[in-house]
């Protein structure tokens, strides 16, 4: 793709819509990214999945969060693109490195929320520059869907009984999360690599009367309920309702909507209630089917694992394909959860690297490799990484002190996964618990330490366990622990998926470990593991050999290489 191309095109379109610059962010169509219909992708070739870009006729800057800095230097034109540490420059700041007073800028409606939207016309008013609404997309628009969807049990009636609850009299909830949607409403999309709920979707809940699910899929049959729309009919649609007040969350809401409420005499209101947050807490079905799923996944995890420590000649994607393949052979998987990270050697730096996306790289020697994946079941979701080893890291290409990065994230997962904290807890108070021994190496990694699982949905959900995140952890919570440590010439991470349970004293929750793939070896400094370190290594890892071993009595690849990495230490 000619991106250069496609940008002196958005260019030319500056003087059509009456702009001096236009606002380019991630297209949230109706609330939800898709990678592939990025404005941003289009114009740069950054493929990243949070970005903000202003464009100007003269200049083009591109401010990405701190996983994607190395990857958006080597995927854009340095000639033509300043790249920007984002929140250092977010988007008031992208403004003030362009727009002129006097001068207008041009957005979205479809690819800014409303609380930015908020933001900049404050900036506008200080600045004294002007902000125009588009309500189209320059150059491209998003794809529609073209997967048949499906519904679940997954006790519909009482999940938007919870919703109502929270409403007023008289009230509508305007929803635009696709995984709350699909958490209440039991829609899922499929097979889809990145999301099973609905890509492009939007639902009203009244305080009283029936819920409406708008999507631009449509089902067979209709159901029982609520009714479903086209979303293409979502302003003709609540021009027959009474007038009322919707409640909506700023920053979850395309601006498109509360510009159409508005202009229709609805009243909106920020939302109150963090409705992601009700998807976060699972019940025991959904907790037993995430237990087994994360069996199934681990299974085809340490396959992999074994494939490709010893294969002599093989490559990213053929490992990646393997993990697939593995999976397959269950009946209820469905699809990936999004698209593994199968990175070797320096690609191993960049965070989401994509060897579809960055160039398949060939592997025929030693060197470090790191694959994230995960996989959506019928009923489950899971999300799991492991860094290897291919080769001796002490005579290969590792750099010196390889093996005293590496285990320091371990100890760092081993802390986090071992930690007791009181009951609703916030997020971010937690999450310092996982960075304690990366700092000690004088390190951090600029990304959260871990989010939430759907029971099949969204892998990334409710609650976020970053060092801003507010939200309370309790029980019945799925997560993830991801710590890790990149540089300029190689990267480490591991992660392991957990639930939130009571603990033995009163008030407090604690972690079950769902998961079972073991630690690399060669890259464990043992001397630097304490003796209660090394007990919850040693009685993990023999969980996983007790649970495997017998599945792998004809694989003696597999086997041995389980063998290797679960001995005692």
């Amino acid at each position: 793709m000619n991106y250069n191309e496609n940008l002196k095109k958005f260019r030319n379109e500056l003087d059509a819509v009456g702009a001096d610059a236009v606002l380019v962010s991630m297209n949230n169509f109706f609330g939800n990214f898709n990678a592939e219909c990025s404005s941003i992708a289009e114009i740069s070739g950054f493929t990243g999945s949070n970005g903000r870009a202003i464009v100007s006729r003269d200049r083009a800057i591109l401010s990405v969060d701190g996983r994607y800095t190395k990857q958006a230097s080597e995927q854009t034109d340095s000639e033509i693109w300043e790249i920007k540490t984002y929140p250092e420059f977010d988007t008031n700041a992208l403004t003030k490195e362009i727009v002129q007073p006097g001068q207008t800028l041009a957005v979205g409606a479809f690819s800014i929320t409303y609380k930015s939207y908020l933001s900049l016309i404050n900036a506008s008013e200080n600045s004294g520059f002007k902000v125009k609404v588009l309500n189209k997309f320059l150059l491209l628009k998003p794809n529609k869907s073209t997967k048949n969807i499906y519904l679940v049990d997954n006790d519909r009636k009482n999940r938007i009984s919870r919703i109502q609850e929270t409403l007023a009299n008289g009230e509508i909830a305007l929803l635009t999360d696709n995984a709350i949607i699909g958490w209440i409403f039991g829609v899922r999309c499929a097979p889809n690599a990145e999301k099973c709920v609905l890509p492009n979707c939007v639902a009203m809940v009244p305080h009283n009367g029936e819920p409406m699910l708008f999507s631009d899929l449509n089902p067979e049959d209709s159901h029982d309920d609520f009714e479903f729309f086209n979303i293409e009919q979502f302003e003709n649609v609540i021009k027959s309702l009474p007038k009322s007040e919707f409640v909506l969350d700023y920053s979850r809401t395309s601006l498109y909507f509360p510009e159409v409420l508005q202009r229709n005499g609805f009243s909106i209101k920020q939302s109150k209630t963090n409705y992601g947050m009700f998807e976060a807490i699972k019940n025991e079905a959904e907790i037993k089917n995430m237990k087994i799923a994360c069996e199934k996944a681990s299974l085809a995890f340490i396959k992999t694992l074994a494939f490709a420590e010893n294969v002599k000649n093989t490559s990213e994607v053929e490992i990646a394909e393997f993990f697939e393949n593995e999976l397959k052979k269950y009946d209820d998987f469905v699809s990936l959860s999004f698209n593994s990270i199968s990175a070797f050697d320096k690609n191993t730096s960049i965070v989401h690297y994509n060897p579809m996306t960055h160039g398949n790289t060939q592997i025929n020697r030693d060197g470090l490799f790191l694959f994230d994946a995960g996989a959506h079941f019928k009923n489950a979701t899971t999300d799991m990484t492991r860094t290897i080893y291919r080769g001796i890291p002490d005579h290969g290409t590792l750099s010196h002190g390889a093996k005293k990065i590496y285990t320091s994230i371990l100890k760092s997962l081993i802390l986090f996964s071992s930690a007791s904290f009181p009951d609703k807890s916030k997020a971010y108070s937690i999450d310092a618990i996982a960075r304690l021994f990366v700092w000690n190496e004088g390190y951090d990694y600029h990304f959260g330490t871990g989010h939430g699982v759907g029971s099949f949905a969204n892998v990334h959900e409710h609650p976020r366990i970053s060092f801003n995140s507010t939200e309370e952890i309790t029980g019945n919570m799925v997560v993830t622990v991801e710590p890790g440590i990149y540089r300029d010439d190689f990267g480490m991470r591991l992660e392991n998926m957990l639930l939130t349970k009571p603990a033995e004293a009163p008030g407090f929750i604690e972690f079950e470990t769902l998961n079972f793939i073991p630690f690399s070896r060669k890259l464990i400094d043992v001397e630097m593991l304490t003796s209660v370190e090394r007990d919850w290594l040693n009685e993990y890892h023999q969980k996983i050999f007790d649970k495997f071993a017998n599945y792998l009595t004809e694989d003696n690849v597999t086997l041995n290489w389980l063998k290797e990495n679960t001995r005692t230490i």
